[in-house]
């Protein structure tokens, strides 16, 4: 679910609640953030069986693998640091969901989504970030991981690239889909 609330005179509030499959993918990357204070990668045992609810024990090991790749790859770009929230937590940062919407764009490399995604998480080269998502994405669809990807104009609206308006976005129960209503 996401609310988008621009009336009130507070900065633009966004909440990104994400699908219970998806909490353990993102959470790869949020230990990966923990991995610079404290180098112990036992920090990726949790989202890793985490993810075995979900994939096979093979599919969590590549989700692991391919994203600790994914994660240096994205420190060697030019932006500053991710928004990350808690390990374990279903509520996800805009840098988080930018990124699994970049994820879950890879199968159309050349769209505006991805494009976008790409831009605003300072990634400087789609042709080098693309295989490593392709490769998370690959695992993820082996599995039941539910991650619905945003419309170009769902995707403006929360990054806030576009008109802010008041946009609700729900996942229908028991499919992997959208609704959006203004």
């Amino acid at each position: 679910m996401l609310d988008v609330f621009p009336g009130s005179n507070a900065p633009r509030a966004v909440a990104v609640l994400l699908h219970p499959s998806i909490v353990p993918v993102i959470d790869v990357f949020r230990s990966l953030d923990l991995l610079e204070d404290q180098y112990d990668l036992a920090l990726l045992d949790g989202p890793e069986q985490g993810l075995t609810a979900y994939t096979g024990q093979e599919a969590a090991k590549g989700i692991v693998s391919d994203a600790l790749l994914l994660a240096f790859a994205l420190t060697r770009q030019p932006g500053g640091p991710f928004a990350y929230r808690p390990v374990g937590s279903r509520h996800g940062s805009l840098d988080e969901f930018c990124l699994l919407t970049l994820i879950a764009s890879s199968r159309n490399l050349g769209s505006d989504l991805a494009v976008e995604a790409a831009s605003l998480l300072d990634v400087a080269s789609l042709d080098v970030m693309g295989p490593l998502t392709g490769e998370i994405l690959r695992h993820m669809d082996a599995g039941d991981l539910v991650f619905a990807l945003p419309s170009l104009p769902e995707f403006r609206a929360m990054m806030g690239t576009r008109s802010s308006e008041e946009v609700l976005v729900e996942a229908a129960p028991g499919k992997a889909e959208r609704n959006l209503r203004h």
